[in-house]
Order: C-alpha cells, then sequence, then structure tokens
C-alpha cells in the first residue's frame, strides 16, 4: 500500500515535466493541479486511518487470547461428570428374563423301573427318564448387572421324578466384574468346574441324555454351595487356574459340615489352530470328606425293616477333558464340527454301615469316560455319534455290604452307543431324535428319546 502511494505521490511531483503533462496542462488551469494533490492526500489519509484501525483490532485480539489462554492455565480443572453404568442402569429393575422348555418322548426295549448301572448306586437324577411323554427338564434364569462390581444369576429347573413336578434351584450366584489382573470370583451355588459338560446345563447338551459315568458319579450333575476363585493368565494362549470350596453335602459328598465339605481345582489351557480350528484342554480334581453318604440300595434282611446302607471316609474324583471344535472358513453358523472327550477316576476309602450291627471296611473305584463327535452339515441340521463306558472295583470286608449299598454287579465292561440327528429351525428352537443301544446293566437296551426345546426370552451365550 505504502509503495502504491509513493508511486502517485512521484507521478504527480513528475508530471509538469512530462510532454503529455505538458500539453495538457496549457489547457489546465492551475487549481486542477492543486485539486488532485488534495485528493491525494485525503486519500492517503483515510488508508493510513484504516491501516491504524485494523492494526489496533489484531492488538486487541491478541491481547484477549494471552488473557484466556493465562485464565485457562490458572483454571484447576473441573471433576468429570459421573458416567453411568449403562448395563447397570438398563438392568436395575429389568433383568434379562429366559424361559427353556424341554419336552419329550421315551420308548425303552426293558422296564425302566429295572434299570441300575453296574457297580454304581444311582442318586438323584440318575435313573432312566420316564416312559412316554413327559415335560423333561424346563428353566427359568434371571440375570443382571447388580451395579458396577457384581453381576447375578439365578436359574431355577422344573422336572419330572417319580411322577412329580419337583421345583429346584439350580444356580444362585453373585461374581465379581472388573476385579482386574483376570481375576473373578464367584460365591453361591453353581455347577462345579470339573470336567467339560458339567458345567452346562441339560439343554445345552448334544445328546439328550448325560454320560454314563455322569450319571453313576453325581446323579447327572455336580453342583457346589460355595465360592470359587478363577484367575486367566496374561499369556497369548488362554491358561486359566481356579479352585472352590463348597458344603460338600453334594452327592457324591455328604453329611453337614460346619466348615469347607469339599474343595476342587483345575487348569484349562486353549487356543486357535488357524482361522477354523480351536482346542481347549483341562484338568481338574475333587475331594471330600461324606459324612453318612446314604446309597439308595438298601434293601431289608427278612422281616427288618429296609434301610440305606451308608459311607463315611474320603472320597476324591479326578478328570481329564479334551475338546476339539472346527468351522469352516471360521464361521460357526454354517459348517462345525465338535469332538469331546473325558475321563474320570473316582477313588473311596472309609467304611460301609448297613443298621445297627452290619460294618465293613471298604476301598472302591469308579471311572469311565465318553467321546462324542457332532457335525453340523448345514444351519438347519446336526448329526452325532456318542459312545461312554464306565467300570468299578469294590473291595469290602464283607462283601454282602456292597449289595446292600447298590454296588455290586457281574458285568465287566457296562458300555453304551448312541446315535441323534437334530432339525434346527431356528437358534431358538431344537427337534432331536436319538436312539441309544444301553448295554450298561443286565439285559441289552435299545432306547428311542424324542425331544424339543425353545428358548423364550434373552437368553446369554454359551460357554466353549
Amino acid at each position: 500500500m505504502k509503495r502504491l502511494k509513493l508511486t502517485l505521490l512521484i507521478a504527480v511531483v513528475l508530471a509538469p515535466a512530462s510532454p503529455l503533462f505538458a500539453a495538457q496542462s496549457d489547457n489546465s488551469t492551475p487549481n486542477s493541479i492543486s485539486d488532485l494533490k488534495a485528493e491525494i492526500s485525503q486519500m492517503r489519509a483515510e488508508y493510513e486511518q484504516r491501516i491504524n484501525q485494523l492494526e489496533q483490532r489484531l492488538a486487541d485480539n491478541e491481547s484477549s487470547t494471552t488473557q484466556l489462554n493465562d485464565t485457562i492455565k490458572n483454571t484447576p480443572p473441573a471433576a468429570p461428570a459421573p458416567i453411568a453404568n449403562t448395563a447397570s442402569s438398563k438392568n436395575s429393575f429389568n433383568p434379562a428374563i429366559s424361559m427353556v422348555l424341554n419336552g419329550g418322548f421315551n420308548q425303552y426295549q426293558n422296564n425302566p423301573e429295572n434299570y441300575a448301572l453296574d457297580g454304581f448306586a444311582l442318586q438323584g437324577e440318575g435313573e432312566l427318564g420316564k416312559e412316554g411323554f413327559s415335560l423333561g427338564e424346563s428353566e427359568l434364569t434371571l440375570s443382571a448387572n447388580i451395579d458396577q462390581s457384581l453381576y447375578g444369576q439365578a436359574t431355577v429347573a422344573l422336572h419330572e421324578h417319580e411322577g412329580e413336578t419337583e421345583v429346584e434351584i439350580e444356580e444362585a450366584f453373585i461374581e465379581s466384574l472388573g476385579l482386574g489382573n483376570g481375576v473373578t470370583a464367584r460365591a453361591g451355588r453353581f455347577f462345579a468346574p470339573i470336567g467339560y459338560l458339567n458345567q452346562r446345563h441339560a439343554h445345552a447338551w448334544n445328546f439328550a441324555d448325560a454320560p454314563l459315568i455322569y450319571r453313576g458319579l453325581f446323579g447327572n450333575q455336580l453342583s457346589t454351595d460355595g465360592l470359587k476363585l478363577s484367575y486367566v493368565l496374561p499369556t497369548d494362549q488362554l491358561i486359566e487356574l481356579g479352585g472352590t470350596v463348597g458344603a460338600g453335602d453334594s452327592y457324591p459328598g455328604g453329611g453337614d459340615h460346619n466348615g469347607i465339605g469339599d474343595w476342587l481345582i483345575y487348569a484349562k489351557t486353549g487356543g486357535d489352530i488357524g482361522i477354523e480350528s480351536s482346542w481347549e484342554a483341562s484338568v481338574s480334581h475333587w475331594e471330600s470328606n461324606p459324612e453318612n453318604r446314604e446309597y439308595s440300595g438298601g434293601h431289608s434282611h427278612g422281616a427288618e425293616e429296609a434301610t440305606s446302607a451308608l459311607f463315611n471316609g474320603d472320597t476324591d474324583i479326578s478328570n481329564i477333558s479334551l475338546v476339539y471344535k472346527w468351522a469352516k472358513n471360521g464361521n460357526f453358523r454354517q459348517q462345525n464340527f465338535s469332538l469331546i472327550g473325558e475321563y474320570f477316576m473316582l477313588n473311596d476309602n472309609g467304611n460301609i454301615t448297613h443298621g445297627d450291627d452290619e460294618y465293613a471296611n471298604y476301598d472302591g473305584k469308579q471311572y469311565g469316560g465318553y467321546v462324542e463327535g457332532v457335525y453340523q452339515f448345514n444351519p438347519q441340521w446336526r448329526s452325532g455319534l456318542r459312545y461312554d463306558w464306565v467300570g468299578s472295583d469294590h473291595k469290602a470286608s464283607d462283601t454282602e455290604l456292597l449289595a446292600d449299598a447298590g454296588l455290586d454287579g457281574n458285568y465287566n465292561n457296562p458300555q453304551r452307543s448312541s446315535v441323534m440327528v437334530e432339525y434346527l429351525p431356528s437358534e431358538f428352537s431344537r427337534i432331536r431324535a436319538q436312539v441309544n443301544y444301553d448295554q450298561s446293566y443286565s439285559d441289552d437296551d435299545l432306547q428311542l428319546l424324542l425331544q424339543y426345546t425353545v428358548s423364550l426370552g434373552a437368553h446369554g451365550a454359551h460357554s466353549y
């Protein structure tokens, strides 16, 4: 701008000496030049005034910015606004509620009332299911985040047993959220983390009934009233260590314990094999000191009233389980295959009594396992095969008490083979047909099991 004004001023000063202005000067009056100079001076003054105004506004803005920065630096940071726990708030008065309905039809070649598993005293739900149509086992589950620290879940099961409908609290526990460092704590009633299948509800099993070894050792499943603690190591490969302590009153435990009645430790590891396969392996060990554990095989001697044989002593169970899963291109919903195998070993060391005058030292072993493979060849159809077996070795100073306890048997290799096929209309429903060839007791038995399972409401995903 200054250069432009200087150029105009020089042109005005030199104008009279130039030929053009000389020619014009003859026709111009002296007042014309004075007017031009005055106009240029006025323009210069106006431009200088505007420049001064702009410079003043710029200086004012820089001063305001400096003051604002100083204010921000000297102001202490405000406390962050509390962030609402979305999950907790959403479920404060509206827990997730789900209902799983099971029903079916069972047909046996032999009389199911005569069923007995060779070398095992069946307890609880270990017997064969009711013949004909039945409700099966249905479950009602409520779950929610209690607050930012705790999660709660309760599952109530309804099932038929000996012609009556029973209501049972299957699980009711609280579990920690966000303890950090891979640690999780659980307290209440829950399925013991022994083996693979025991921790899963019956409707999530691949077959309509439990393996023989589960039926013989636990009466289908082992639950614990107590405390569980688990720790996941910070490694690339899954490694989980954990343990439980409990009341010790669930079979094969027994009795009232003032303190810890049973305890369990386990270790689990697993990982992926490429994008299509994964595996998991675990070992676990459970121990208890049963007090007056009842056997259901008691009988009378002559006119004597029937009583139950009782066991007192030490019981321990060890387990090893292996799981392999495959899904084409990693998409489990389209095609998948799973292979599961488990093995159990139980040791009893103590004594058996029957009535007031029968007593025997007892050392018993019960063992067995199963292998099952299931292939889903499209989203709506699955089929599977299972083979399971059990065995036992009982020694007592009075062998008659083994019969009183229902532990006698003449078969060395009780076993069973099963085949099943399922139709899955959706992820919320399933229709299953299963055939068992059961060679686990005195007479071979051909068994047909038809089952439907539907899920209502918000049902959580199952573990691996």
